[in-house]
């Protein structure tokens, strides 16, 4: 699999003008193979706070409001959606969740257990038009304190399959 995160690397964060705060702190679990050159891409503020070293395994993010969490199922995508799910944190809710690749709500509502996550599908892919191995679903998700951005980037193998290279949260 490293030659996953030596074609992540040649485009790094060519697909980030599909995020909301492109300019943002993120927050991520990154792949790896892939650690190095996503912390030190100067497209993004990116800090790899823990890694995974297979695409077999689940993958979450915590923030002070809200934690996502990528199931083993997502981290590997054999078609162009991503389901991710979202727990509220520190007494919060979570009100809302956008798709920020269509720009549409996915979620509206107040889901408040802090002890369970709300699983939501149907976040996009957007491919990098001028790296085409690149690929992208981007979020917004709003709690009733902060309003995050966040993306999973994935780099597409020979295989036609899509390998997850990060999962990332606005770091706030």
């Amino acid at each position: 699999m490293k030659h996953l995160a030596l074609t992540f690397a040649a485009a790094a964060f060519a697909a980030l003008a599909v995020q909301p705060a492109a300019a943002a702190e993120y927050k991520c679990a990154c792949y790896k193979e892939a650690k190095k050159d996503l912390e030190a891409s100067d497209k993004a503020k990116i800090k790899c706070s823990e890694t995974y070293d297979s695409f077999s395994k689940s993958v979450s993010v915590p923030e002070s409001h809200v934690k996502i969490y990528v199931d083993d199922d997502n981290v590997v995508q054999g078609d162009k959606d991503a389901n991710i799910r979202f727990r509220p944190r520190d007494g919060k809710c979570l009100e809302q969740v956008a798709d920020g690749n269509a720009e549409k709500a996915l979620f509206t509502g107040a889901y408040c257990n802090n002890d369970s996550y709300k699983d939501i599908g149907q976040f996009k892919l957007a491919q990098d038009k001028t790296t085409p191995s690149v690929w992208t679903a981007a979020y917004k998700a709003t709690t009733g304190g902060k309003d995050y951005t966040g993306f999973l980037q994935y780099t597409e193998a020979a295989d036609g399959k899509r390998y997850m290279q990060a999962a990332c949260i606005e770091n706030k």
